[in-house]
């Protein structure tokens, strides 16, 4: 009876104990397809979506389009993610820059105008935000405060998104 055992536990599962309990740590995707929403500002316009890319451990470059309604909005962002867990978890500090190709975002109506009005505009913002960066999953929302090329009365744009990892 004891010889019919033995077979048994020459077969039993190994058990890792060298990581003392803690789970592996994955490491984040490198490159994101994002769908974005946001508002007025937002660097990739109402709906639209934008390409991440981790171009080392903590810093970030995304560019992306979307509708301006009306007109298109690109926009090009620089993240800084800053770790706060094991899971992925991050606290972002970005830049970008983002255009519309019709509308005039940030116009001051009662401003005296010097010069005709273009039909596009640029503006930056700088802003802090969060960001879940693990497997195959991202999710990231941003407020930034946000400054125009024709006007300097600061507008507010907050964006986010969710997106698939590879």
């Amino acid at each position: 009876m004891l010889a019919a055992l033995v077979p048994s536990l020459a077969f039993a599962d190994e058990v890792d104990l060298s990581r003392e309990g803690r789970r592996e740590q994955r490491e984040p995707p490198h490159f994101v397809l994002r769908a974005e929403g946001g508002n007025e500002f937002a660097p990739f316009g109402y709906i639209g979506g934008c390409f991440s890319w981790l171009i080392d451990d903590y810093n970030v470059l995304e560019f992306g389009a979307g509708g301006g309604f009306p007109g298109l909005q690109l926009g090009l962002v620089g993240r800084r993610l800053f770790p706060f867990s094991e899971g992925g978890q991050y606290i972002l500090a970005e830049l970008f820059l983002a255009g519309n190709t019709k509308v005039d975002r940030g116009v001051d109506v009662n401003a005296p105008q010097v010069s005709p009005a273009g039909n596009s505009s640029l503006w930056t913002g700088l802003g802090f935000g969060f960001e879940q960066r693990s497997g195959f999953f991202d999710l990231s929302i941003a407020g930034n405060i946000v400054f125009t090329s024709t006007s300097l009365t600061p507008h507010w744009s907050v964006h986010g998104g969710l997106g698939i990892g590879f």
